[in-house]
């Protein structure tokens, strides 16, 4: 009974060697770099994987196969390591669903957060039009904004006074100037004229007086050859 029992333990492993090497024999056909162009990145890391566990699995066989306590050596050292590394492999795999679900929850607090904001702005329900879209809220002024209102009105009656100077400005131009020129010309051709009337009412005035001292003469000769 013990011999058939070793027996069919062989056999087991024998088939499960042949089983194996079948399905490691495509890998002998390429190089790993080769195979490893044309997986994914996941596939790539499970890949690099599963080799070494492999290896030091069929190495833990052999140390039982030659009676040797495998607890006692370093290949389990080893396959604690790379069994970390399905872990992890498994963890990556999972993350996605993880992420999803987390991404859903936040998208629900959003949309329960704006519910909240809506029913708060909402008008009462006596009112048939009010609704949402018809509730205004009053604009906050701050300081900044009074300030910047006040520097326009500042600006604004700025540019007032600026435009009327510059209208009066626009009134004693050249053509005031000119209007100027031309009273100024007209006020001494009046004085020039003015003058040229005294000087002939005087030259007249000296004109006569001369022929009225030579009449005067005239007479007392008259007058002392009569005597």
């Amino acid at each position: 009974m013990a011999e058939a029992k070793i027996r069919n333990k062989l056999k087991t492993l024998n088939d499960s060697l042949d089983e194996l090497e079948e399905i490691l024999e495509p890998l002998s056909d390429q190089t790993l770099p080769e195979i490893l162009a044309g997986l994914e990145p996941l596939q790539q890391a499970k890949l690099q994987v599963d080799i070494p566990y492999v290896v030091y699995d069929l190495i833990f066989i052999y140390l039982k196969t030659r009676g040797i306590d495998p607890k006692t050596h370093p290949v389990i050292g080893e396959l604690d390591r790379v069994r970390q590394y399905f872990e992890k492999i498994k963890k990556a795999e999972d993350e996605p669903d993880n992420r999803k679900s987390r991404l859903d929850q936040a998208a629900a607090n959003r949309f329960i957060k704006h519910a909240i904001a809506q029913v708060e702005l909402q008008l009462p329900l006596d009112d048939p039009v009010g609704g949402p879209s018809n509730v205004r809220v009053p604009a906050k002024v701050t300081s900044k904004m009074e300030a910047r209102a006040q520097y326009e009105q500042d600006l604004k009656a700025l540019g007032d006074e600026e435009e009327s100077e510059l209208e009066v400005f626009d009134d004693q131009g050249p053509s005031g100037a000119a209007k100027g020129k031309d009273v100024e010309s007209e006020s001494g051709a009046g004085s020039s004229v003015g003058k040229k009337r005294r000087r002939g009412n005087g030259e007249s005035a000296g004109s006569d007086r001369p022929s009225a001292a030579s009449s005067a003469k005239k007479g007392r000769k008259k007058t002392k050859v009569q005597s």
